[in-house]
């Protein structure tokens, strides 16, 4: 996965009309871009998106499964691509 396709599918997610992961989805992507534009180091993104899927873990309802996936799936996208294990 690359950061074209994370950023592609936050914007999906912000998009979706589900509140709860449209603030998530901006939320990884406003790190993101902090760590891009240096104002945060890699090590302190993947502690909060770590913290970001705890959170998700307690969604268990089917029809939200698909969007908890695809963030989920942005999520270790970002933390692999900074470097850092998973």
């Amino acid at each position: 996965m690359t950061l074209d396709d994370i950023s592609n599918q936050l914007y999906q997610l912000v998009n979706s009309g589900d509140p709860e992961f449209a603030q998530a989805a901006a939320y990884v992507a406003q790190t993101a871009q902090a760590v891009q534009s240096g104002q945060m180091n890699t090590a302190e993104m993947a502690e909060i998106l770590r913290d970001v899927q705890r959170q998700l873990s307690i969604i268990n309802d089917m029809s939200r499964l698909a969007f908890k996936e695809t963030l989920n799936s942005c999520i270790t996208g970002l933390i692999t691509l900074a470097g850092l294990p998973i």
